[in-house]
């Protein structure tokens, strides 16, 4: 697909001949639209009166809205004051594609911004570079105009404002560049795969309107051009895109806008702002929004006594990581024991990949406690963000408090999109694929240790725990009860409806009987494919010795997925506790 190029024009002020107004004065002319262009010319009306709009675009039989259209924006507000609609028009005479409409409005005296839109992705959906790779489709799409060329349906588009109300000493020109006056700071004109981190102080409290135009599909749970604030000291998310406050911004539906007053409390905070790889100001897949120059994100402030209260300043690095389980690769799986001798705050940097067919991470990470193999912390979509690149890209990168105890870190990938081997675009930080953990401001380097496995703690109460199974295993281990003990059993396995492939069971060693065994109907579902199967809770067992067996069979297991893996892996297995004494 051609690049987007948006061209200001500014064109001629046709002067009345001896000053005298005997027809309707053309004031301002848009035409000749390139493909993937936006003309766009600012106008300043310097009184109220009648403007006369006369507009020509394409409009295609397969299509619900307009390839080539026009429209008006104010230039203060931003709102939408005129758009050409297809019930507006009429078709030009001839013409199958090419529609007009002419209408008449009141303009107040103001500033305004008059755009021109051509789109090639609009045309059959194929990528079009000059006339000759459209030529054969246009029987399909012009009908019996078939044998015309593209570029003279482009010649014949325009858009026109005339009056005979308002003279060229009415009316005024100026350059459009899309960026609002006063602002305190602005990333705007965004392309594709673009990665915004910026810092700003604020000296007092103080409110701050938030303006963004990006894109959300309307599908999609959040956008894929996404902006959001954080606290600087406390990592605390104070502001975010959502779609709940948010409205259409006009072209295709996934344009998004955000344009409203936040308030913020004294202190220093985080601005950042992400895009995925295709739909932006560079090269728009659909329609445009109404104000397209503004792609990206703008600060201003509600009251202008605030401005020297604002100080903008580069964020500082995250420092050395006290965990660096990054740059993973394909069928990684990576993991670091480490110790808190008291509740720590920490900063969880993480990077991986959703499967929106699945709605599983497939790539992600994750912490549990190292003596009973709780997950305390993990990647979800819900606490992820997009990541910048491809959709599926997403990051967690925000402070949790965990209490004094042992813990793992894990990182785990599937078998393709990973570091520097990518299937996608990749995210803006790709150093980052994997699990980071970083001291927060008040971190004390003696609160937390690294560990290895075999420094790890061993929970008393754990009778069994045989985990990690693989392909073919036949896991035994014993334990024994001095007294009748109410005991957890905790195993994740494989099952389709009433036969189990990989599970576990429990032997009573007097009478050679089975007390327990992992079936269908006691499992529930473990997340990831359906096969994945979990049990989860107590029993009684009297005094005695117990044998307790898992068995796999020859496909899908620990780190050896042929679907979705389950949502805690590491558990492959059986585990067996002691609930009370």
């Amino acid at each position: 697909m051609t690049k987007t190029s948006f061209r200001l024009i500014m064109t001629s002020i046709l002067i009345i001949i001896a000053g005298i107004n005997l027809h309707s004065e053309t004031l301002v002319n848009l035409d000749n639209p390139d493909l993937d262009e936006v003309l766009a010319i600012g106008i300043d009306v310097k009184k109220a009166g009648e403007i006369d709009i006369d507009a020509v675009g394409i409009s295609l039989r397969y299509r619900d809205d307009f390839s080539v259209y026009s429209w008006i924006i104010d230039h203060e507000t931003r709102e939408l004051v005129w758009v050409m609609k297809e019930r507006h028009t009429d078709r030009v005479r001839g013409s199958r594609a090419l529609y007009r409409e002419e209408t008449t409005r009141d303009f107040k005296p103001g500033k305004y911004e008059l755009y021109l839109y051509s789109g090639s992705s609009l045309f059959s959906n194929i990528s079009i570079h000059g006339t000759g790779d459209i030529f054969e489709f246009l029987g399909d799409i012009f009908g019996d105009d078939y044998d015309r060329d593209l570029e003279d349906y482009l010649d014949e588009c325009y858009v026109k404002l005339s009056s005979d109300k308002l003279t060229s000493n009415d009316f005024e020109t100026f350059n459009v560049s899309g960026e609002l006056p006063g602002s305190l700071l602005h990333f705007t004109k965004l392309g594709d795969e673009e990665y915004i981190q910026t810092g700003f102080k604020l000296d007092k409290d103080m409110s701050i309107r938030i303006y963004s135009v990006f894109e959300f599909p309307r599908d999609y749970k959040t956008p894929v051009d996404y902006g959001w604030i954080v606290n600087a000291d406390t990592r605390e998310k104070v502001w975010e895109i959502t779609r709940w406050n948010t409205d259409w911004a006009g072209g295709g539906r996934k344009n998004r806008m955000h344009d409203d007053e936040v308030d913020f409390e004294k202190g220093e905070y985080l601005l950042y702002f992400v895009t995925d790889d295709s739909h932006s100001y560079d090269d728009f897949n659909s329609n445009p929004p109404y104000d397209p120059f503004n792609w990206g994100i703008t600060l201003l402030p509600v009251n202008n006594s605030d401005r020297s209260a604002f100080h903008t300043f580069e964020p500082a690095g995250k420092g050395e990581p006290l965990i660096n389980l990054t740059r993973a690769r394909d069928d990684d799986f990576l993991e670091q024991p480490f110790k808190l001798k008291k509740a720590t705050s920490l900063h969880i940097y993480a990077i991986g990949e959703y499967s929106f067919s699945d709605r599983e991470f497939v790539d992600y990470g994750w912490i549990q406690n190292a003596a009973t193999g709780e997950t305390v912390w993990e990647m979800t979509y819900r606490n992820t963000g997009h990541a910048g690149g491809a959709r599926k890209n997403r990051i967690f990168d925000d402070k949790v408090k965990m209490p004094k105890g042992e813990y793992i870190a894990y990182y785990m990938t599937d078998g393709s999109h990973s570091y520097r081997d990518w299937n996608d675009s990749p995210p803006f930080d790709p150093g980052a694929w994997g699990l980071a953990v970083y001291p927060n401001k008040d971190f004390n380097t003696g609160d937390f240790a690294k560990i290895s496995k075999s420094d790890i703690t061993k929970d008393s109460n754990i009778l069994v725990k045989m985990v990690k199974a693989r392909d073919r295993d036949r896991l035994r281990d014993k334990f024994t009860l001095t007294k009748q003990t109410r005991v957890h059993i905790y195993s994740i396995g494989e099952g389709d409806r009433d036969e189990m492939y990989d599970y576990g069971w429990i032997v009573d060693d007097r009478t050679n009987r089975s007390v327990w065994e992992m079936t269908w109907r006691n499992t529930e579902p473990a997340g990831g494919a359906r096969k994945n199967r979990k049990y989860d809770e107590n029993i009684i067992l009297d005094p005695g010795t117990y044998e307790v067996n898992f068995i796999t069979d020859g496909s899908h297991s620990f780190n050896d997925w042929n679907s979705p893996r389950p949502h805690d892996p590491i558990n492959w297995g059986i585990t067996i506790s002691i609930i009370d004494n």
